[in-house]
């Protein structure tokens, strides 16, 4: 039911030889890109106003305090002051197959409460501070998190109905496999829907498919503005490991790749962005003039804030 990412297409048989390629590009990828975890027990949850289900500040034994986003779960959005925050707002409700923002939002509510209330007791996390997009300012880093129960708290929103499977993963800390622990996340995600747990109660079976079905027709469309709007490109080269956002889009890729881009850095080379799903050799043709690395500049994007 669930895909890694919002911009994942659907699952679908491949030729061999592309099958075969690929795997070769995501074991190279993975050698390279995942940085050790490092675990770290005793932390305490810091109760803000911003925080969702899912990104939430964390204060770790030392005192220092750091805003953790988890792993491969994405809970309802509870921000939706801005158009964008109401855009994945609509987008989250009609994966659940939900018609009623207004319950969706006070789902997202609900799984923050409870996040709250579950970290209440010191807990364990796991992270390599590799940093996580968001819309804020603040930088943000992903993690595993491990309650005093001893529960993966993503795993256990996901049964409660209050995330779905869908988001940025690596291997975990006990060595499970990312798409090992994707598909378990995908059963659970799938047995809270038919036990109705959650914001899945609330689902509309005869309605989900068409919903679900706008949403990639919305989608398709955004695309298809991004490539008829031409953008001025960066006067000189932007670092890969350090650009905003809006600076990759200028180089030519659409805002969806970009997103992309930056969950899957550091990079060491230029050559290393066909490892990202969507990016092959025309795309980095067309970025590649835009585009530089940085001596040194793959090492912050893991390093945590002083």
């Amino acid at each position: 039911m669930s895909r890694v990412s919002p911009d994942s297409p659907a699952r679908r048989c491949l030729p061999f030889h592309r099958f075969f390629t690929g795997c070769l590009v995501l074991a190279c990828s993975l050698a390279r890109a995942q940085e050790p975890l490092q675990e770290i027990p005793g932390c305490s949850y810091v109760a803000t106003d911003w925080a969702d289900g899912d990104s939430f500040l964390v204060r770790l034994p030392d005192g220092k305090e750091t805003v953790l986003r988890l792993y491969f779960v994405d809970c309802l959005e509870t921000d939706v002051a801005d158009v964008t925050g109401k855009r994945r707002l609509r987008e989250q409700a009609r994966y659940f197959g939900v018609e009623d923002f207004a319950l969706a939002h006070q789902f997202g509510t609900e799984a923050k409460r409870w996040v709250a209330e579950t970290l209440a007791e010191p807990f364990t996390v796991h992270t390599a501070f590799s940093k996580a997009p968001g819309r804020s300012g603040t930088p943000r880093h992903y993690a595993f998190i491990t309650t005093q129960s001893g529960r993966d708290l993503g795993e256990w929103l996901v049964e409660k109905g209050f995330a779905r499977a869908f988001g940025f993963g690596r291997s975990l800390p006990n060595g499970t496999r990312r798409d090992d622990w994707q598909a378990e996340l995908e059963d659970a995600e799938l047995s809270a829907a038919l036990r109705g747990r959650g914001l899945w109660k609330h689902c509309d079976p005869d309605k989900l498919v068409a919903m679900r079905r706008e949403q990639r027709e919305e989608l398709r469309a955004l695309e298809a503005i991004d490539d008829a709007l031409t953008t001025a490109p960066p006067e000189e080269p932007v670092d890969l490991n350090s650009a905003s956002l809006e600076e990759l889009v200028r180089t030519g890729l659409r805002e969806s790749l970009a997103d992309e881009v930056i969950k899957h850095r550091p990079f060491s080379s230029l050559d290393e962005l066909t490892e990202v799903r969507g990016i092959g050799p025309a795309t980095l043709a067309k970025v590649r003039p835009y585009l530089k690395i940085v001596s040194g500049s793959n090492e912050s994007p893991d390093k945590p804030a002083p």
